[in-house]
């Protein structure tokens, strides 16, 4: 998918939505001890594997329409937990430093990989077509996985982290089911999709359409135009971080676990992707809990347009927050220390926030 390039959100002070610019520029603090780039190798490291391979345990249940979905809980007697709701071509395995991070200020942690990719059931034809039928399969999966944990008899403090099409899926779940959390977190969501250029209603039509021709001649659902299987991609072809080293971990995982490559998208993700990232703006004055939005001022992947309109109706809550890291790609948590550290540390400080009873929600 084509893309463009995103200019930096000029910050300003709101009575009810705070919204706040950090520069790179600005003093680096560390004060959470987060993993840093001078601690990493092209695989993570040491450490942070061996982290993984003893507390990690994976599990897999039935989804909608009887998918079966992957997923990782790490457990180590917090009486905290975070729910982290991934992005589009990402598994588990990507998560390892974010985990290793967050186990060591207290939290238990319970991934998922969502239907299609990562370790999950596949779908559209093949294993590489990055594939959904119907978006709202996504957050019918994570009801059910929410459900499965057991979260407000384990746990005295709850919340979510999502991340791009993760955003997607946790807006909606937040909007349509009773839920256990306490505060959530949107890093880079995908509450609109960068069409290179493309008018939104001429995109819905031109992907619905090609998926709907597409599926009167093959069984295979359609990639998108100039898309296909996976291909290993170098540093220097990437738009989504700025950090050699966590680029090539993140890389790292698809060589060691091939089963958890993927391809482009299909046009049918698209049109789905693309109602659903509509649906989730417009409604999202029933999500009832604090959120953070982390937006990545150069992202080219998604636009800040849907996440400057969600955060203008998510009204309910007034400490809710956007935050924009100026100089920013896509995945702010495989980043560069500099945009990293604050976005996690930003996370961290808004969920402490929620433990001392500092952020509330009342209209």
């Amino acid at each position: 998918m084509r893309s463009l390039k995103v200019s930096i959100l000029i910050a300003f002070p709101c009575l009810i939505f705070g919204t706040f610019t950090f520069s790179a520029a600005d003093m680096l603090e560390n004060n959470f001890e987060l993993s840093t780039e001078n601690q990493l190798s092209e695989n993570f490291n040491p450490k942070i594997n061996d982290f993984w391979e003893k507390n990690s345990q994976s599990k897999r249940f039935m989804g909608a329409d009887n998918k079966e979905i992957y997923t990782v809980a790490i457990k180590t007697g917090n009486s905290k937990a975070i729910v982290i709701s991934q992005g589009r071509n990402e598994s588990t395995l990507k998560y390892k430093e974010v985990a290793y991070d967050l186990s060591r200020q207290g939290y238990d942690l319970y991934l998922i990989d969502h239907r299609g990719q990562g370790f999950s059931e596949r779908l559209g034809g093949d294993k590489y077509r990055g594939h959904v039928t119907q978006f709202q399969n996504y957050v019918d999966d994570f009801n059910l996985y929410v459900m499965s944990l057991d979260l407000q008899k384990n746990y005295q403090q709850r919340y979510l982290l999502s991340h791009s099409m993760g955003g997607t899926i946790t807006a909606l779940y937040l909007e349509q089911y009773p839920h256990p959390f306490q505060a959530s977190v949107f890093v880079s969501p995908m509450f609109s999709i960068n069409l290179g250029g493309i008018p939104t209603s001429i995109a819905k039509i031109i992907t619905y359409s090609s998926a709907e021709i597409c599926s009167w001649f093959s069984d295979q659902a359609c990639y998108i135009f100039f898309g296909g299987a996976y291909q290993h991609k170098t540093f220097a072809e990437n738009e989504v971080t700025s950090s050699e080293l966590r680029f090539y971990s993140a890389q790292h995982t698809f060589i060691q676990d091939p089963e958890t490559q993927l391809g482009s998208p299909t046009m049918r993700w698209v049109s789905e992707s693309i109602s659903a990232t509509e649906q989730a703006v417009a409604n999202a004055s029933k999500i009832s809990v604090p959120v953070l939005i982390i937006q990545a001022g150069a992202d080219t992947v998604v636009t800040r347009d849907g996440q400057t309109g969600f955060s203008d109706k998510v009204t309910f809550c007034k400490n809710n927050n956007l935050l924009n890291i100026s100089g920013a790609k896509h995945e702010i948590l495989l980043e560069s220390d500099r945009y990293r550290v604050p976005a996690l540390s930003a996370a961290l400080h808004f969920f402490e926030k929620s433990q001392q009873g500092k952020i509330t929600c009342t209209k």
